[in-house]
């Protein structure tokens, strides 16, 4: 199974675990060989951008520590991130300043800019570790280029002062997970009755959301019910977010009582034992990382997927379409 863990709260200490560092170390290898250069219809370059317009790499004191790993050519995404400095401390821009850019290389053409927000994670019952995960950077709407190793680069004002961050990250030929588009895989997760109602069996939130363990997908599916499931193990997971993925989840689950809409937690590991593999559904999703949500409608067609964080107001804006779809 491929290394689990998004975007988290970054060590005050050193940036420990990252996504995107990992991914390097993964998925470079595995993209090796010829790569397409970027279209010559964007300048300047991202050397220019990071102020190295002499380096043939761009490496800057501040790191991007992107909050997903399956990034496919062709697909327009919303990519989330942090920008972390060596010591660990998370910067945050100045509203409305953050701009991403994108390069095959240093001195070819950058792509972009494309707008960055800082969004919020907030909401009742949400509980993170640290102050810091509380916020995320989202670039919407970016088209990834082609397949291979890219660079990406950051230019934000913090404090009035102009900060720029990078980072190396992979484009895959394909998506990993299941698309937007494609049908909901139907393995089934396990639910309170499985267990005799003893939901520390097959959950390791604290406290226990046992109103998320209710339903199984296939029968979800079945009874062609839209669903919200959040694949996610807050006691064994690699970054801090999927705590707060299942408070969220839990979050909206409130905002739309009264509706047709379920919501599913499903762990990752069997029996809750990391020592014993991902579980048969993590397999059947082709989850790389964790955690991560999707949103499927009443036809079983996946209308909305997140890898790590997402906000509230996302996740209930995703769920509400699919409501209506």
């Amino acid at each position: 199974m491929a290394t689990r863990g998004t975007l988290r709260g970054v060590s005050r200490v050193a940036v420990r675990s990252t996504l995107l560092l990992i991914a390097c170390a993964a998925v470079l290898v595995a993209c090796g060989g010829s790569q397409q250069s970027a279209s010559p219809t964007a300048e300047p370059t991202l050397a220019r951008i990071a102020g190295t317009p002499d380096a043939s790499t761009v490496v800057t004191s501040n790191l991007i520590v992107l909050g997903g790993t399956d990034f496919a050519t062709g697909k327009t995404i919303r990519i989330p991130f942090q920008v972390a400095q060596k010591d660990g401390k998370i910067l945050h821009p100045d509203g409305g300043t953050a701009q991403l850019y994108l390069g095959a290389t240093a001195t070819s053409p950058a792509l972009g800019p494309y707008p960055v927000q800082q969004l919020s994670l907030k909401g009742a019952g949400i509980t993170f570790e640290l102050e810091d995960e509380e916020t995320i950077m989202v670039a919407a709407e970016v088209p990834l280029p082609a397949a291979g190793a890219w660079t990406a680069v950051v230019t934000m004002k913090v404090a009035g002062k102009t900060v720029v961050a990078s980072n190396q990250f992979s484009i895959l030929p394909k998506e990993v997970t299941p698309a937007v588009g494609a049908a909901a895989p139907t393995a089934r997760t396990p639910t309170l009755k499985d267990v005799g109602g003893d939901g520390t069996k097959i959950s390791t939130a604290r406290p226990l959301n046992l109103t998320l363990l209710r339903d199984s997908i296939p029968d979800l599916l079945a009874a062609q019910r839209p669903f919200v499931v959040a694949f996610a193990t807050p006691q064994f997971c690699t970054s801090r977010l999927c705590g707060p993925v299942v408070d969220i989840t839990r979050n909206i689950q409130r905002s739309l009582q009264g509706t047709k809409m379920a919501f599913v937690h499903a762990e990752i590991y069997t029996d809750l034992n990391p020592s014993k593999g991902v579980a048969p559904w993590v397999l059947a999703w082709a989850l790389p990382t964790e955690p991560w949500i999707f949103v499927v409608n009443a036809q079983g067609t996946i209308t909305a997927k997140f890898e790590g964080s997402v906000t509230p107001a996302e996740l209930e804006a995703a769920a509400r379409a699919a409501l209506a779809s």
